[in-house]
């Protein structure tokens, strides 16, 4: 019996193509936020941001929101969670309001229990709960409530732009991110934890982050409890409202990459198989490499599959303004696997994965 075929490891290369026009699908059946030139007045609006030793990022997010053109009673809000670096005394210089937490208590995770307290602090009609790596525009804020509010919407979600810190962090998020989208039907998708904002009434009547504050996912969680309480919920492109940098060095990358392979799938349902044959595709011109070294693949099998490898990834590597890395996709692919598995094999130990200096 034919333990491993070279042949139908190079052919799974092509099945990236029609994955990955799914994924376009996908991606373009999400609409842009709208940039209205409306003034207004909006409802108030209380900007909250977990924060565990983010003392690297807040000045530059601070600033972006002082800088906020906001037609409305606006407040910010930064809830230092247990942190060793000076989080709290930048976020005090730059005019936020900090609350100080020591830690979540049993039951909880950090971030749900972050963001969970900060509304309690909160007094504005509607919560934007954002990351502390994100640059905001001055008008962003403005036009997701509007928007918002134009829409009748209960919770608005974006998908803002994204930095890179080097080439590997390129292309294992270009990989990643269209391969969660070659898993997700048009229409379907979950709310992503670097920017959701919610009427606080609907907030209070779901529970929020109270509801799934054991999920170490808790974007993904909350995107499903909301809507299976049928509230209105709209997750949208919004690439020159904010901009995101995920991770600052690789030991970061490493650990996001753990942490969201393995729990990112649980969320993603049949959909799941989609991201997994996309990501393994997009993988295996380098399997191909290998046959090829040790003889039992003909030559010709490797241009053809990393051609189609970097045909199925070049759209993303545009929009992250680096078509050229398209051409080395394979190597983040490879990372987003080793990742994943290693993060799976992690929890079915029983030994969890480490974030921000805490097992999730």
């Amino acid at each position: 019996m034919e333990i491993w075929n070279w042949q139908r490891a190079a052919r799974l290369t092509f099945l990236a193509l029609p994955l990955a026009w799914r994924a376009e699908q996908a991606f373009h059946a999400l609409p842009n936020l709208p940039f209205s030139s409306g003034k207004g007045a909006l409802p108030s609006l209380s900007i909250i941001t977990p924060a565990r030793n983010e003392a690297r990022n807040l000045c530059g997010l601070l600033t972006s929101l002082q800088a906020t053109c906001y037609p409305g009673p606006l407040e910010i809000i930064v809830v230092d969670d247990g942190s060793t670096d000076a989080t709290s005394e930048i976020a005090r210089a730059h005019g936020a309001i900090v609350v100080p937490l020591q830690g979540p208590p049993p039951g909880w995770y950090g971030k749900p229990h972050a963001c969970h307290r900060g509304v309690e602090a909160a007094h504005g009609e509607w919560l934007l709960f954002t990351d502390a790596d994100l640059l905001h525009a001055p008008d962003g804020p403005r036009c997701a409530v509007a928007y918002a509010e134009a829409q009748h919407l209960d919770v608005l979600s974006l998908f803002v732009g994204q930095k890179f810190h080097d080439l590997m962090d390129r292309l294992a998020l270009t990989v990643a991110f269209e391969g969660l989208f070659a898993g997700r039907a048009p229409g379907a998708y979950a709310l992503n934890g670097q920017y959701i904002l919610m009427r606080r009434s609907v907030y209070c009547a779901s529970g929020g982050f109270a509801a799934v504050r054991s999920e170490p996912l808790e974007d993904l969680a909350l995107g499903r409890h909301l809507r299976r309480l049928h509230y209105r919920v709209a997750v949208l492109h919004a690439n020159d409202a904010a901009y995101v940098r995920m991770y600052d060095n690789s030991r970061q990358l490493w650990q996001g990459m753990t942490r969201l392979g393995a729990g990112s799938l649980r969320w993603s349902g049949v959909g799941s198989i989609f991201t997994i044959a996309f990501i393994s595709a997009i993988m295996s011109p380098l399997i191909v490499a290998t046959g090829v070294v040790n003889g039992r693949l003909a030559l010709r099998w490797l241009p053809l599959t990393w051609l189609a490898a970097t045909l199925s990834t070049l759209p993303w590597a545009r929009r992250t303004g680096a078509p050229a890395a398209a051409l080395l996709t394979p190597l983040g692919a490879l990372l987003v696997q080793v990742a994943a598995v290693w993060g799976v094999l992690r929890r079915l130990l029983g030994r969890g994965i480490t974030w921000k200096g805490r097992r999730v």
